[in-house]
């Protein structure tokens, strides 16, 4: 911490049940591991299907997002909730700079099954270019290795963490047949920066590429969903936020 820098305030325990609930679900039940997969099964099926309808002249490839879809950093949050803090860009770079975060269940094996398919496997993450050396050693260390050209990261130069310029990218010389994420900005950037609608009908409106195009796996603890309901106020007490969360709850 920088002679300039405040510590952060640190948070009631009470403001955080929301997180402690979710967590110990992704960590502890039976059912979140059931959930992976039963994803990366349904991610199987929905690839080996595309990949022979696929008439195209391009390769074919599958993009992942990476945290909470190959790798899990509940520990992170865990610790989060243990020192009664905030998300800090600092916390998390101490976080992933330990490359200790573990596999989920079905990816690795999942990835190993594309690449028997001969389909070209693409990372984009909106973890940073300055995580890029750490990130392949994790993804490595768990079972899923892959060279710098397959992995592409958020350039904080680019002012958005939009990932349609990298998607784009990757079209250039590949048809993407499938898309795995936890969250569904990582199919579409129509799901970034929801409004007060929260992009539930938007939702609706795509429900037969669930399960076809873009395979969605749970996560409880963070993401866009969250980040609408606040209404993008990231500094907002966790007690104003349990607030608005509570207020949209249909009772």
């Amino acid at each position: 911490m920088s002679c300039c820098q405040k510590p952060t305030p640190k948070n009631n325990e009470n403001d955080m049940k929301h997180l402690l609930l979710a967590t110990s679900w992704y960590q502890q039940s039976a059912e979140m591991r059931a959930c992976y997969y039963q994803a990366y099964n349904m991610a199987r099926l929905a690839l080996k299907e595309n990949l022979q309808n696929y008439k195209g002249t391009k390769p074919a490839a599958v993009v992942l997002d990476i945290d909470e879809t190959v790798l899990d950093n509940s520990p992170f949050e865990a610790k989060l909730m243990a020192d009664r803090q905030n998300y800090s860009d600092s916390a998390w770079m101490a976080w992933s700079a330990r490359c200790e975060a573990q596999a989920l269940p079905g990816a690795a094996e999942f990835i190993a099954y594309a690449r028997e398919l001969g389909v070209e496997v693409f990372f984009i993450s909106n973890r940073t270019l300055d995580e890029r050396d750490r990130t392949l050693k994790n993804l490595a260390d768990a079972g899923m290795a892959v060279d710098s050209a397959h992995l592409l990261l958020y350039d904080l130069s680019k002012k958005t963490s939009c990932k349609d310029e990298r998607r784009d990218a990757v079209s250039a010389n590949y048809e993407i047949i499938l898309f795995v994420g936890d969250n569904l900005g990582d199919y579409t950037s129509l799901f970034d920066r929801r409004d007060s609608s929260l992009a539930l009908q938007l939702a609706d409106s795509l429900h037969n590429d669930f399960g076809r195009k873009f395979i969605v796996l749970p996560n409880p603890m963070y993401g866009e969903w969250e980040n609408a309901i606040y209404e993008h106020k990231y500094s907002l007490p966790m007690s104003e936020k349990n607030r608005m969360m509570l207020d949209l709850l249909r009772k």
